[in-house]
């Protein structure tokens, strides 16, 4: 008979720390929300320690309360607040990231759809961080239920199956599915252990699945497996095995439940073992013994040391072959001595190919030294300081690394800052990543890891430095990303600031690309900050010459230019003199007769020459005169209004009146320009 565990059976690193935790805290003051885990082994030691188990914190008063690796509602932290309960919080990481997702996209107005079973208290918990408002659903029949809603944030529960998952994706219309945020919130290790569970349910006779009747995730796991396998059979303690039959040739395989502790699974290997003898017949281990699964690269050997030659080591490693070990691969810093390694001197190495042109296995001892080296750096992450991780694969739900003999998983969920979606995580292969470590599981060798903590760390000391220098006045460097009707985007720092589009020119423009181009650099003037709102108003004209102060340097007081009128008031003249750049012309100096409106001497479109006056740069504006142009004895040509005919008696006043006459000839009302004519001249000047 042949018995074969899975590698992912028992306790997942959540659920170990939950009920290391309530181990530790145990006692007649502690309660517990909900069973810790659904396994009355466990539980029963709990109580038997002190530990009680409450659904709710009703009549309840200080203490200390542990929320279970399920998590809990939001509500639950608040009341014992309230009650003065300290809360020890042994949730599930993966759980906890849930909660946060599903808080945040409430926050901001998403629908939240979470996938799992409406009475898990996962999910129970899950839901209680959007006020219990989540539609839930655990069938592609289901989905149904999503039609009409809007802006959805799709969550599932960390021990949900994989395949019907991916059944009610499938099931998710097309125009449903671009309105929705999906989060693919399977933990790895439930990636991992249905998988393997299934692929070895296949190739057994009889499989066990070893767990509580009252544990999804192992009604789960015997589901999977059942379909692979008849004899499959849920075992949840001794008794359930008294009605197995084997065969003394039977191939049997064990896998246990997220729940089930090592104990267990060994008390039913070693059942087995005794009851029907755990054998192999000699051609299986003649055929093990020449097999190249004995000698898989990567695995790791021990053996003695035959003798050390200038080409390398030669050690006997218990098999028909012996293995090399090459002079490159002895040290990690590439040197090698053959007198340190002594006959019958004990080495470890790592079997980095079959065999070579001799027929040795080739080792690396090389590899071990990186594997100690690895697993001393270990020691220096466990604070939450960042190191970084190769990639060299891909599994479902996350990215693989090795440091020493650690295997270090980073989920899909928490490679790239909140918010955003991995679409292809074969991209990341070969790349390396900036970790922090979340979890570290000693006995298994295995380590969760987060780029996301290290972005969002980042991210935020980022944030600081820039809202504490990025201040009203303050010159900037960005780049130009996005250009839109009313504005450009501009990144600087890796933030988005608005430069809008009357900020670009001080001239009039009609697009933006008129003076941007998406791309490129440019500087601008910090104008606006509302950290609030985290919204910065850039300025890029603020930096360029003002076309009045380029005029004034172009053309001092008192030079003459041509320039173009471009409109005319009632009191005088704009002439353009540079593009965007005016200056007035007073009615009084169009000409050097009087005139009484600038239409008697130029109309718009007309070009003339004016002198520069004077320049006021507070106020940007310019006087201009066409009369300094004219010669001095030149008269306008405007034409003088006619007389108009007087009244019989003034006519007869004016003969009656010689010295009137006399006095008038000097003051000639027909002179031109003569003001106070203009003001005589329909006065009778005999009339008492």
């Amino acid at each position: 008979m042949k018995i074969e565990i899975a590698k992912e059976s028992g306790f997942c690193f959540g659920v170990k720390k939950a009920v290391e935790l309530a181990m530790r805290y145990a006692d007649a003051d502690t309660f517990s929300y909900g069973k810790i885990i659904h396994n009355d082994l466990i539980v029963g030691r709990l109580e038997a320690r002190g530990l009680r188990v409450v659904d709710s914190l009703e009549g309840l008063s200080g203490g200390r309360l542990i929320i279970r690796s399920h998590g809990a509602g939001k509500a639950v932290y608040d009341e014992a607040k309230l009650r003065g309960i300290e809360v020890v919080d042994a949730t599930c990481p993966f759980v906890k990231h849930i909660h946060e997702i599903v808080r945040d996209h409430y926050a901001d107005g998403y629908q939240i759809v979470i996938i799992g079973k409406n009475a898990h208290p996962e999910v129970v918990g899950i839901n209680g961080w959007c006020e219990n408002s989540a539609i839930i659903i655990d069938d592609p029949a289901q989905v149904e239920r999503l039609n009409g809603q809007r802006k959805m944030c799709l969550v599932v529960q960390t021990t949900f199956s994989v395949k019907k998952y991916r059944e009610i994706l499938k099931k998710i219309p097309k125009d449903t599915a671009n309105l929705v945020e999906i989060f693919d919130t399977i933990c790895y290790t439930t990636n991992e252990r249905q998988s393997e569970a299934e692929n070895l349910a296949k190739k057994c006779d009889i499989m066990l699945v070893i767990g509580s009747k009252s544990s999804s995730n192992t009604n789960r796991l015997y589901e999977l497996c059942r379909t692979e396998c008849e004899n499959t059979y849920l075992v949840s303690g001794l008794s359930d095995l008294k009605n197995i039959e084997c065969r003394p040739d039977s191939y049997i395989g064990i896998t246990a439940g997220a729940s089930t502790p090592e104990e267990s699974i060994m008390e039913v290997r070693e059942y087995m073992s005794e009851k029907f003898g755990e054998v192999s017949s000699q051609e299986f281990l003649d055929a093990v013994e020449e097999s190249p699964v004995s000698y898989r690269e990567g695995q790791r050997v021990k053996g003695t040391v035959i003798n050390a030659e200038a080409d390398g080591i030669h050690v006997n490693i218990g098999g028909k072959k012996d293995g090399l070990i090459r002079a490159e691969d002895v040290n990690l810093d590439g040197t090698y001595d053959p007198k340190t390694f002594e006959s019958g001197s004990e080495i470890e190495a790592v079997i980095i190919a079959k065999q070579d042109d001799s027929g040795c296995i080739l080792l690396s001892k090389k590899r071990v030294d990186e594997i100690i080296e690895g697993d001393k750096f270990v020691e220096t992450i466990r604070n939450g300081e960042v190191f970084e991780m190769t990639v060299r694969r891909d599994t479902k739900g996350g990215l693989l690394g090795k440091i020493g003999t650690y295997t270090i998983f980073v989920p899909a969920s928490l490679i790239k800052e909140k918010g955003s979606f991995v679409k292809n995580l074969k991209d990341y292969i070969n790349k390396k990543l900036r970790l922090t470590a979340l979890e570290i599981d000693d006995e298994k060798h295995k380590i969760v890891a987060s780029q996301q903590a290290v972005l969002m760390a980042e991210k935020k000391e980022r944030e600081e430095i820039f809202w504490t220098h990025v201040q009203p006045g303050v010159v900037v460097s960005g780049v130009v990303k996005r250009i839109t009707d009313f504005g450009a985007f501009v990144s600087v720092d890796g933030f988005d600031c608005l430069a809008h589009i009357v900020d670009l020119s001080w001239t009039h423009i009609n697009k933006v690309e008129d003076v941007l181009q998406i791309g490129k650099s440019y500087d601008f003037l910090v104008l606006k900050v509302d950290q609030e709102k985290s919204r910065v108003s850039l300025g890029y004209k603020q930096l360029q010459k003002h076309p009045y102060v380029e005029a004034m340097e172009k053309h001092p007081i008192g030079s003459v230019v041509k320039g173009k009128v471009t409109s005319i008031v009632t009191f005088g003249a704009f002439v353009e003199i540079e593009p965007g750049v005016e200056g007035l012309v007073h009615v009084s100096e169009a000409a050097r007769n009087f005139i009484k409106s600038m239409n008697e001497v130029v109309k718009v479109g007309d070009e003339v020459e004016v002198m520069l006056m004077n320049f006021d740069e507070e106020h940007k504006k310019i006087t201009l005169s066409m009369k300094a142009c004219l010669p001095e004895d030149s008269a306008d040509s405007a034409p003088v209004e006619k007389e108009e005919k007087k009244p019989a008696k003034a006519r007869a006043s004016k003969s009656a009146a010689p010295s009137a006459n006399a006095e008038r000839k000097e003051w000639s009302e027909d002179a031109e320009n003569n003001p106070f004519a203009d003001l005589l001249k329909n006065i009778d000047i005999n009339e008492k």
